[in-house]
């Protein structure tokens, strides 16, 4: 990671035949029809949020806006997925840390 990123916590699941992308740091979601697409979509989501926080409309708020927690259960599932992913149980799900730069083009 460069001194001037944030890294920011995700996890992708599959349900009931699509997928979904959650970051748990900014309390994001998308779904989609693959992981390839749920990764790109969740990725283009953070940057576009993080672009009205830094240089949008959303300033004034950006304080509040970057401490916007997912729920508990999220937060937990999280953990779980990664934990099951390092010991080899879960197929239809990983985990990730997405970096994004501080400053937006």
């Amino acid at each position: 990671m460069k001194p001037f990123e944030i890294l920011l916590r995700c996890y992708i699941e599959r349900k009931e035949g699509y997928w979904q992308a959650f970051c748990i740091d900014l309390c994001l979601a998308v779904q989609g029809d693959s992981q390839a697409e749920v990764r790109r979509k969740l990725h283009e989501q953070i940057h576009d949020y993080l672009s009205d926080i830094i240089e949008g409309e959303d300033q004034p708020y950006a304080a509040q806006l970057l401490k916007r927690k997912a729920p508990l259960s999220q937060i937990a599932r999280y953990h779980y997925i990664s934990f099951m992913c390092q010991v080899k149980r879960f197929k239809d799900s990983c985990t990730f840390k997405d970096t994004m730069p501080l400053k937006l083009a």
